[in-house]
């Protein structure tokens, strides 16, 4: 059955449903005012009804629910005797046993032609299979404002409207249905024209499209909807959604409860079979404003996922890149002096002193000169991993400054802690023994200034303290290579600015 029939049935208070078989919407209650009321509306909207119509006007046109409390089965049963002209009668197979003549003319059949037949043996291949898969589903349930539509011998086709109660025998054993049934709309050959031209518009639309009953069974799905679960459309229907999406229910139920507050849902992603969806849904409301289902799209943005994964990947990748030296590895000179304001700031508010080394390659020019830029920059990225080895502890940060320059942020450190840490360096240095034939000790050694803030020293702002701690680590450098290198010196801020 299509969403397009099954948006009209729904629009107009009408559950789809068929004769012995229903779907889960609403209660029975007969003589309702409002129900007449719509009825009306109906009826004005049609602008033509037959008279048999009107002899039951007063039945119910909200959406159906299976008739669930003893005061709507009694009004069921009420009605259902008081209109004999319309009776029908079938057996637990569903096969007809009994049918009043007002109800044949409906159908344009003789009583012959339909006693023994069973009720979907008048209808269209899909109506047929839908209708079925109903009464399995529902066997045993009282029901009201049923719509199954039947072909009549002319080609036509004529919706029929049924309410009915189960037989049971005195052992409780179901035995059958009994009810009655009206016609509710004739579709002449061009208005199934055009239905089923829509039919092929949703059919074929590439979103997925599906509707669901408030039970949370399909009621209609297009082709690009079933095919996400290997299945045709026909198959879907009255198939409940949680049997193919674990915890689907509680999805609909909140769903639910936002349409009949008026929230709008918002839209929502699912990953299914490693593919990502977008789910759009919105309530299919009748002419009482009511939420009688739920209309749902679903647009296939695996793709699309995979492109934003993929830019924001090469987005963090090009942070990266901006922020760390291509050669080393280690954050760069920008990096650095970002983090050493913030560490700044952190040590004057917290009180924790702030040390920072600043490291030199001794002789390196010479050692390029011996042995070109290639092994010279395979000696710049060995001394950076010693020196990420060695400085290790958390919070350390190291970077490489310019050429053959690196800088180490020591947080909570004061002097004495890290000129221990800096001769550890040196040490560890020593040990890698790399051949360096133009420098006087003839090996890779390295040149240590060591600066530190005094927290409680008086600040002159964080970027001027900042660029202060560089400068007193840099003019503690400039003695160590004075003293003649491979060697540790050390100056505090606060006492390097005021000899300055």
């Amino acid at each position: 059955m299509s969403l397009i029939r099954c948006a009209e049935d729904l629009r107009y208070g009408r559950a789809v449903g068929v004769i012995g078989g229903v779907v889960r919407q609403g209660g029975c209650k007969s003589m309702a005012h409002a129900a007449t009321q719509a009825l009306r509306e109906r009826i004005a909207l049609k602008q033509s009804r037959s008279d048999s119509v009107t002899k039951l006007s007063h039945i119910t046109r909200r959406p159906m629910f299976p008739v669930q409390t003893k005061e709507g089965l009694d009004r069921l049963q009420q009605l259902i005797r008081t209109h004999p002209e319309w009776r029908w009668q079938v057996d637990k197979q569903y096969r007809y046993t009994d049918v009043a003549q007002s109800l044949l003319a409906l159908l344009g059949r003789e009583r012959d032609d339909v006693l023994g037949k069973h009720v979907v043996d008048f209808m269209t291949p899909e109506e047929a299979a839908r209708v079925s898969r109903l009464l399995h589903a529902k066997a045993g349930l009282p029901y009201s404002g049923a719509i199954s539509h039947h072909l009549r011998p002319d080609g036509t086709t004529v919706a029929i409207e049924s309410c009915a109660v189960p037989m049971h025998d005195d052992n409780g054993a179901l035995q059958g249905y009994y009810g009655i049934a009206h016609a509710v709309a004739h579709f002449d050959p061009m208005e199934s024209e055009s239905v089923y031209r829509m039919k092929a518009i949703y059919d074929t639309a590439p979103a997925a499209l599906c509707l669901v009953g408030r039970d949370g069974r399909y009621l209609a799905a297009n082709t690009a909807y079933a095919s996400i679960y290997g299945l045709s459309s026909e198959a879907l229907v009255g198939r409940k959604m949680e049997e193919l999406q674990p915890g689907a229910a509680d999805f609909i139920r909140k769903d639910l409860k936002c349409m009949d507050a008026g929230v709008d849902v918002p839209a929502h992603e699912i990953i299914y079979r490693s593919k990502v969806y977008q789910v759009s849904v919105k309530p299919l409301l009748n002419l009482m404003g009511q939420v009688t289902g739920i209309t749902t799209a679903l647009m296939d943005i695996t793709e699309r996922k995979r492109a934003e994964q993929a830019l924001a990947e090469t987005n963090r990748q090009l942070e990266h890149y901006a922020m760390h030296d291509y050669l080393t590895g280690l954050a760069n000179r920008r990096h650095v002096d970002s983090m050493l304001v913030e560490e700044v700031g952190r040590a004057v508010r917290d009180r924790h002193p702030l040390s920072l080394l600043m490291v030199d390659v001794d002789f390196f020019k010479r050692y390029n000169d011996r042995y070109g830029h290639l092994v010279g920059d395979e000696c710049l990225r060995t001394v950076a991993a010693q020196l990420k080895s060695v400085l290790h502890r958390h919070g350390d940060f190291v970077g490489r400054y310019g050429g053959e320059e690196f800088v180490a942020i020591l947080p909570g450190t004061d002097v004495v802690g890290a000129v221990k840490i800096a001769e550890s360096v040196l040490e560890a240095t020593a040990d890698m023994n790399m051949p360096h034939p133009e420098s006087e000790y003839g090996r890779v050694t390295l040149s240590i200034g060591v600066a530190t803030l005094d927290p409680f020293s008086a600040s002159w702002g964080l970027l001027a303290d900042a660029e202060a701690l560089l400068y007193v680590a840099d003019q503690a450098l400039y003695a160590a290579k004075l003293a003649g290198r491979n060697t540790v010196y050390s100056h505090s801020v606060e006492g390097a600015l005021f000899n300055a």
